[in-house]
This record gives structure tokens, sequence and C-alpha cells, in this order.
């Protein structure tokens, strides 16, 4: 999915005016993202930062983590500098930012930005359980479904005085109620 620019600085302007964090240097980080478009060419907002080769999470203050923790190829770093010096010298390589603050998932500028992590994809985290109950359910509305299809083929076939199309209507909505 491609996300416009110009929407990733609008909600990173966003984040930096209601968002508190406990590190000055994420904000000096943000400012730094917001004002360079190339960098942002390449960020991508995902869920679930550390599984990326190249991920960054921030954290709000409210929230019992790190304010802000880089992962490279496993490695986990929290010195801003350290973060900063990454994302200035390796711009032209994919960065994949993961944002936890309060209300994340009620916010609608953020979930228009957000993407399907590469390396978590979210269709390959549903448990089986799930999966199965999704499946029922679909089978559940199909069945009613044609239960209202041969319905309204059985009223049609009255009217028409169709009557070997009623009984062969009949017998398919009798088998299908069993």
């Amino acid at each position: 999915m491609f996300v416009n620019v110009s929407d990733k600085k609008e909600f990173l302007v966003w984040l930096v005016n209601n968002v508190s964090f406990s590190q000055r240097e994420v904000l000096w980080i943000l400012n730094y993202l917001i004002n360079h478009e190339a960098i942002l060419n390449n960020v991508h907002f995902i869920e679930q930062a550390d599984k990326a080769t190249r991920g960054l999470k921030l954290t709000a203050k409210e929230m019992d983590d790190e304010p802000i923790r880089l992962f490279l190829s496993g490695k986990e770093f929290t010195d801003t500098d350290q973060i900063f010096h990454e994302i200035r010298m390796n711009w032209k390589e994919a960065l994949y930012v993961e944002c936890a603050f309060d209300g994340s998932w009620q916010n609608s500028q953020y979930l228009s930005i957000l993407e399907d992590n590469p390396y978590a994809r979210w269709n390959e985290q549903v448990s089986e359980e799930v999966v199965e109950r999704i499946n029922e359910f679909f089978a559940q509305e199909e069945q009613k479904a044609k239960i209202e299809l041969l319905y309204n083929q059985i009223d049609l076939a009255l009217e028409d005085d169709n009557y070997e199309g009623f009984l062969e209507l009949t017998n398919e909505l009798n088998r299908l109620k069993k």
C-alpha cells in the first residue's frame, strides 16, 4: 500500500503536538522526519516494529515502555543519538515505525497511514480457532442466503402455477434445513 508523504507528515505533526514522550529527543527525531521528505518516502507505519529488520517503536509517556527503541536485525537500541545517526545515515533504507499511544486504534489519521508489516503480516497471526469461527459464520450466512433464495423461488413457482418446480424447490429446502 502506498501512503502519501503529506499524510505521513500530517500525522507526525499531529503526534508531536498531541502526544507526550518522556524523552525530548523523541520529538527531535520526529521533527527531523517531518522536515525530510526523502526519508519519509521510506518510512512505513506498522504494528510490531520489533519484528522488522529496521523498526522504530515510539511510545507515549503514559505507556509502560521505553520511549524509543530501534530494532536492527534482531538487536535493540535505546540510545537516541545512535538511533538518530542510524536514521540519518541510512535514509534510503525502509524504516518501519510503530507508534504506541493511548487511543491509537481510534485515531483516524494514524489508521489512514498504517500499513501491513511485511515481517509480521496480520493474517498470518490469526489463530486457527478464529479462522474456524469465521468460516462457520460464513457457512451459516451462505445457508441463510440459500434458504431465502429458495423461499423466493418457491413463491415464484406458486405464482406461475409450476407444481413440479414447487415440489423440487420444497424438497431442496427441506434438505437444506436438516
